[in-house]
């Protein structure tokens, strides 16, 4: 089995009244694609942002490679190697492919000079060409054009190869198909197993489950701010993994899918 590469011990975070992690723990191993999965206001969102910094917990423990860590803010969940792609991706429209495969870690030169020292440009066209090559946007596209020109599909692969790029031993996923067509979706799916493929681990947030039977190797879900249960695809079926999130009774399931079935 592959070495734990992010664990959570007994998570808890309170908002005024609402306990949103409650005894939250689980396991990221090295090199696969977990799904994270649960209704609107499971939990999914709190945890994430706690992961990645956004907000801090209340108590519970998170250690990355065995070693307990304290992630304050989203640059420590980053050097700690835990980069997060919300749905907008977080690439600025207005820069350069370029520049967004760099942002904020530019190569310069003098970089003694700090905010003043100039950038190598020749370095960063040069890495952003290949990137393009490397995600499959066949497209002519000069890496010096603005990222708004890029479709959706294409902006979500860019951020997560930027990710790729600065060696980010997780890389957290939410929703990053949302509103795509059918052909991004799929170049999103595909490049998430080349993820994998290439040694990192990620954690998908999805409500599409067709999605997770495709690329996710193991899944846990949440409901009213707790893990509630935990599937090995291979070993799963989308009708059990659907009543842990709703928590309906499988055989229910079931009998309203034959009965759908029956009406057509």
């Amino acid at each position: 089995m592959a070495a734990d590469i992010l664990r959570i011990a007994h998570l808890h975070k309170h908002f005024g009244g609402l306990h949103a992690l409650n005894d939250v723990s689980l396991v990221v191993r090295e090199g696969e694609v977990l799904a994270l999965l649960g209704d609107n206001g499971a939990g999914k969102s709190t945890l994430i942002k706690t992961i990645s910094g956004v907000h801090r917990p209340d108590s519970g423990e998170i250690f990355v490679r065995d070693r307990q860590v304290t992630i304050r803010s989203a640059r420590d969940a980053i050097e700690l190697g835990i980069e997060t792609i919300h749905q907008d991706t977080s690439l600025a429209p207005d820069l350069s492919i370029a520049r967004n495969l760099f942002l904020g870690r530019e190569p310069t030169h003098m970089s003694w000079l700090g905010v003043l020292a100039p950038m190598r440009r020749d370095e960063i066209a040069a890495a952003a060409t290949q990137l393009l090559g490397r995600v499959g946007i066949t497209k002519r596209l000069d890496a010096a054009a603005p990222v708004r020109m890029l479709s959706g599909g294409e902006r979500q692969s860019i951020a997560i190869s930027r990710a790729m790029q600065f060696a980010a031993k997780v890389i957290i996923l939410d929703e990053p198909t949302n509103n795509l067509g059918v052909e991004e979706t799929n170049g999103v799916l595909r490049f998430i197993r080349e993820v994998r493929d290439a040694g990192h681990s990620v954690v998908l947030v999805t409500h599409n489950l067709h999605h997770v039977f495709q690329v996710a190797d193991r899944a846990v879900v949440m409901r009213q701010g707790q893990i509630v249960a935990g599937f090995d695809i291979a070993l799963s079926s989308m009708v059990e993994v659907e009543a842990a999130i709703t928590g309906a009774d499988v055989a229910e399931l079931l009998a309203a899918g034959a009965a759908a079935q029956g009406g057509r």
